[in-house]
């Protein structure tokens, strides 16, 4: 008799693969209980496999330092669309199969589904979702035998949706239907993205060239029309997230606000508020600012739903908005948070800042990168008369990490504000 790995190493042995697509393939051929692990990660997020650069040896950060590297991508143009076909058809089979072969729409030579995929479906960044969908749609140009066309509006019907006559000016909304569907049936969804700053793949993922062209192409678009995708379907698949990544600079006031009456369990959290600084008239100036501080305000809602926030990082917001955002953790989220991380945010004083600081006191994990300081008024002297003003209270017992990189031409206020973090973090000076 075969001697065999107990569950639990098999499963510790696969995860240790969880981002190697080849190996995981491989994995499917060992045995069943090998198969079965390896097809969950391998569904888990496989538009995330579907646009990950295997022949590509630059990091993601070395891509980023030098754009004449970004296009190094070897990928096959014709593989990727058949798989980006072979992939939606698949996850459209699991609800329609019958159907779908009564219509003509697949071959009745087509094999159903050995799982139902959409319960493996844990990851969903809707960048890569749109560029599956138009690497779709480009293979429908070529040889692939699947009339596109006939598949939306039967898709249509299935939402009670409008035909659609033409594909000749594709938009967002030409496959609104696509999108419900995934919405409509993922409910085992933890993670939901639209990580434009590819966050999720700096570390160790090198997204495939077209992924970065199609955001350049659509991003605009994508966002401006993603809001009318509000129907009552989405709360069943947003109920169990517990990651959320929004980079997008658009705003996205409305996707905050349904989200924020949805879920509740969100874990983690990396949101990007736009702060678009004009030049120019004061209305101009004015209107910007209060755009983004209406952005914020939402994002203060979606914090003050959440039940057990540990992770929170925050993208480009000026001050008020900052001031908005921290509040809302104070008020809900200063037991649980232990990461708090600060990326371009626009800071007018430091005191601010500290001034809510002080309630976070499981706080493991500070870090400010690239901070903008504008003091207008230049009253953000650190002397002993106005140290009680932000300082008082102020002790982070837990903290262990600390960064505070504000812009090279802001290196005296940065330096200011580290003396101040470090002088109430013991465990720092241990480390």
């Amino acid at each position: 008799m075969t001697k065999t790995f107990p569950p639990e190493v098999v499963r510790s042995l696969i995860l240790y693969l969880k981002d190697d697509k080849k190996s995981l393939h491989s994995c499917l051929l060992v045995s069943r209980d090998w198969c079965r692990e390896a097809v969950y990660l391998l569904w888990r997020q496989p538009f995330h496999f579907l646009y990950t650069c295997n022949k590509t040896n630059l990091s993601f950060s070395s891509q980023s330092t030098n754009p004449k590297l970004i296009n190094n991508c070897h990928c096959s143009k014709e593989k990727r669309q058949s798989q980006a076909t072979n992939l939606l058809m698949t996850y459209y089979s699991i609800k329609y199969y019958d159907e779908l072969i009564k219509e003509g729409i697949i071959d009745t030579k087509s094999k159903n589904t050995l799982f139902n995929y959409l319960e493996f479906l844990n990851v969903l960044n809707l960048q890569e979702l749109f560029a599956a969908i138009i690497d779709w749609t480009g293979w429908d140009e070529s040889d692939n035998e699947i009339p596109l066309l006939k598949l939306l509006n039967f898709l249509n019907s299935k939402f009670n949706l409008n035909n659609i006559d033409t594909l000749d000016e594709c938009t967002l909304l030409t496959f609104k239907s696509i999108f419900k569907y995934f919405f409509t049936y993922s409910s085992e969804l933890k993670l939901l993205s639209f990580d434009a700053k590819f966050i999720l793949r700096k570390i160790n993922n090198n997204p495939c060239s077209f992924l970065k062209r199609c955001y350049v192409d659509y991003h605009y678009e994508f966002m401006k029309e993603f809001n009318e995708l509000n129907f009552p379907e989405t709360r069943q698949c947003f109920t169990n997230l517990t990651e959320l990544v929004f980079t997008k600079g658009k705003r996205k006031d409305e996707i905050f606000s349904l989200l924020s009456q949805t879920c509740h369990n969100i874990q983690k959290m990396i949101i990007k508020v736009k702060y678009h600084v004009h030049i120019g008239c004061g209305t101009a100036i004015n209107r910007a600012k209060n755009s983004t501080l209406e952005e914020a305000k939402q994002v203060a809602s979606l914090i003050r739903s959440q039940h057990n926030l540990i992770y929170f990082e925050l993208f480009d917001t000026h001050q008020n908005g900052v001031s908005e955002i921290l509040k809302s953790l104070k008020e809900t989220q200063h037991n649980s948070l232990k990461t708090l991380i600060f990326n371009s945010i626009h800071i007018d004083y430091n005191r601010y800042v500290l001034f809510y600081l002080k309630y976070f006191q499981n706080l493991q994990e500070l870090r400010f990168i690239k901070c903008i300081y504008k003091s207008i008024w230049k009253m953000d002297k650190i002397d002993y008369e106005k140290r009680n003003d932000y300082e008082e209270g102020l002790w982070l017992p837990n903290l262990k990490l600390l960064q505070v990189d504000y812009l090279d031409e802001y290196k005296e206020d940065s330096d200011k504000l580290y003396s101040i973090l470090l002088g109430c973090s013991p465990l720092i000076d241990e480390i």
